[in-house]
């Protein structure tokens, strides 16, 4: 069996108990930060499991593909919560308060796929009746803390970034200041194919439940995954034009 991993995510598949859990399982991993890698692959049914950003598990779902079923979610590791929020930020010293202030403006984001930096501000232009791609100047930047270096040394004027990701440093919220969230961001979700044994999904959702990760981590532990965790997101994200 097959099982991809957006490396973002931080799941460490080479380290132990993982390696031990997945080589005794017979599930071969691999990471990659090419996400359109990973949703080629999805949409060939190639993977037996994947953990994905939200946003593609909800891609997939909105193609009518029924072919994979969430097995678990991440969760807030300040909170223990599957929700987290997404704030904007740009440097302290920017005049900007606000959507208004940014028409134009160069903004970081890590991937097409990611739920706090791409998806928030493209639901949250779309309630003012603005399109992102039209009222934003788009630049890929490294992830999470990535993303507010990226603004404090003013290579972008603004991005989107976990609020988890900007408490982790104290410096954060010196050299940058909020000028809006969405608070209704969805950590990423483990998937695994429908027609996958119940001894082997049971095994990986019991090792995954179990797993206890690093506090350095982005995410916090992982818990079952209930559409009802994600259904608000999911909405959010049918406002949307398919693009």
């Amino acid at each position: 069996m097959t099982f991809v991993l957006d490396q973002n995510l931080g799941l460490p598949t080479s380290d132990e108990p993982w390696k031990s859990i997945l080589t005794t399982a017979d599930i071969v991993a691999s990471q990659t930060a090419d996400l359109a890698a990973i949703d080629e692959a999805l949409a060939r049914h190639q993977p037996d499991i994947a953990y994905v950003p939200t946003a593609d598990f909800h891609r997939i779902v909105r193609s009518g593909d029924d072919t994979y079923r969430g097995l678990a979610i991440a969760t807030s590791k300040f909170t223990g919560d599957p929700r987290q929020t997404s704030l904007l930020v740009v440097r302290a010293d920017d005049p900007a308060t606000g959507w208004a202030d940014l028409q134009g403006a160069d903004y970081g984001y890590i991937n097409t796929a990611c739920t706090s930096s791409y998806f928030s501000p493209a639901i949250l232009l779309a309630r003012q009746g603005k399109d992102r791609d039209e009222f934003l100047h788009l630049i890929a930047v490294p992830a999470w803390q990535g993303q507010i270096d990226a603004v404090v040394s003013k290579q972008v004027r603004a991005t989107m970034v976990l609020e988890d990701v900007w408490r982790a440093r104290p410096e954060n919220a010196k050299d940058t200041k909020i000028i809006g969230q969405y608070d209704n961001c969805k950590p990423p979700v483990v998937i695994a194919r429908k027609g996958l044994d119940d001894g082997t999904r049971t095994m990986l959702l019991d090792a995954l439940v179990a797993w206890v990760p690093d506090w350095s981590g982005v995410y916090g532990g992982l818990k079952p995954f209930y559409y009802a965790d994600v259904h608000g997101f999911f909405h959010d994200l049918d406002q949307l034009p398919a693009r």
